[in-house]
């Protein structure tokens, strides 16, 4: 019985190995070419691709964790080198130079393999790095990526995500001069930056929102949402698509007659700003209570707020380290970004004997309740800088909060240097701030 068996298996292993040999080329038509040739041959087209453009890129760059907005930057790609410039100017305090906005500086670029395909900026450029280096007391820095791993490319845009952070950076090709393209963002950024947009009109309705500096924000639900966007020559353009009203956009065109920003089919408007909106809740304006508790200036407040202010400030005044309050404010943090992140507080600036500066607040979020009656809520939101430090100034943060709204009376509708606010709830308790 074995031996009649062994002819038949013999015979079956030779068909086996015939069958697997014969097999053998065609898997390998099946495949092609290999994973490390197909590799190269993307790195080959996105180099042909990033410097196929005359005029470069321009790059929808959003550093550390986007709260800041985007920053608008060329790129022109050119045999290995890149030549960059930012619509900023760049404080580069690492090697201590400040770069002037549309200052181009070349470096060398590289497209390379790891777990994907990689374009990085891999020799230093002051204008790119900046977001990326360690500054005192941050050892990350910004928190931002100079390598990003393709996602998609081609002539008309090129889309790829940051190796550490993922922030997405998507690429236009210029149809201008890099030069005149960043004077136009600029421009644009000049325009909209000084005013805080607090309405947006979808299909006729109006929503409440926030859009300043470059950050706008909106609810959905009852789900808060924030997306930062960039500047164009035309408007601003977002990070990703924003959805109010079940309408979509992605960008929106800055009309200066109306002063209205518009979706292409005008569905999606923010409107002309409103005073409170031009002046009040403006991103870079500070207006000044007028306590001056050293000069003896005569305070506009209520009388239960000037105690209570008077209480706190005597606390600083009357201290043994020479510190004394100079201003209290409400608005624009007088704090730097990169030290305080609360773009709106009420705060106060003291300083101490041999001219140290100490800026102290607490983060607010102001809201037009009734841009009619000239209605405005200003709520507490947290502790901002150095606020731990000072807690006695607590009385004076609950007066503010716990009165609002406020009924706003300007000196000038068109331009004001002064306004009162008195509690709608009740009229006995109010202040005057002056515009800084």
């Amino acid at each position: 019985m074995k031996e009649t068996l062994l002819p038949i298996y013999g015979g079956l292993i030779a068909a086996f190995a015939f069958f697997i040999s014969s097999c053998t080329p065609e898997v390998e038509n099946v495949f092609g070419e290999t994973a490390s040739h197909r590799v190269a041959q993307q790195q080959s087209d996105y180099y042909a691709i990033l410097e196929s453009q005359p005029q470069g890129w321009v790059l929808d760059f959003y550093p550390s964790d986007r709260i800041e907005g985007g920053v608008v930057y060329t790129a022109c790609f050119k045999d290995g080198k890149v030549t960059m410039a930012c619509e900023q100017d760049i404080n580069n305090t690492d090697i201590s130079k400040r770069f002037t906005k549309g200052t181009e500086i070349t470096s060398a670029y590289q497209i390379i393999s790891e777990t994907g395909v990689l374009l990085t900026f891999d020799t230093y450029n002051p204008l790119f790095h900046y977001w990326s280096q360690p500054f005192k007391g941050h050892a990350k820095g910004y928190e931002s990526d100079y390598e990003f791993t393709f996602i998609s490319a081609s002539p008309d845009s090129v889309v790829l995500r940051g190796k550490r952070y993922g922030n997405m950076l998507r690429m236009y090709p210029l149809q201008q001069a890099a030069t005149d393209y960043l004077k136009k963002v600029a421009d644009m950024r000049s325009v909209l930056v000084p005013i805080t947009r607090k309405r947006a009109t979808v299909d006729g309705t109006t929503y409440p929102v926030t859009m300043a500096y470059s950050l706008f924000s909106y609810e959905t639900g009852n789900t808060p949402c924030s997306v930062p966007f960039v500047h164009t020559p035309e408007g601003i353009r977002f990070y990703e698509p924003v959805t109010l009203g079940g309408v979509s956009v992605s960008q929106l065109a800055f009309d200066a007659d109306s002063q209205e920003l518009r979706s292409a089919d005008g569905r999606f408007v923010l409107p002309k700003p409103t005073t409170i909106e031009q002046s009040f809740v403006a991103p870079q304006t500070q207006w000044l209570f007028s306590y001056k508790a050293s000069s003896g200036t005569p305070s506009d407040m209520c009388d239960e707020l000037l105690s209570i202010v008077t209480a706190c400030a005597d606390v600083i005044n009357n201290g043994s380290w020479g510190e004394k309050v100079r201003e209290l404010y409400l608005g624009a943090n007088m704090e730097s970004f990169a030290s305080d992140r609360h773009r709106w507080v009420l705060g106060w600036h003291t300083r101490l004997s041999g001219a140290i500066d100490f800026y102290v607040g607490y983060a607010v979020d102001m809201n037009v309740v009734d841009a009619g009656r000239q209605l405005v809520s200003i709520q507490m939101v947290e502790p901002a800088n150095l606020f731990s430090n000072y807690g006695y100034w607590q009385p004076f943060v609950d007066f503010v909060g716990q009165n609002s709204p406020y009924l706003l009376v300007f000196d000038n509708d068109e331009a004001p240097k002064t306004v009162t606010l008195t509690s709608e709830r009740d009229a006995t308790k109010w202040f005057k701030l002056k515009k800084k």
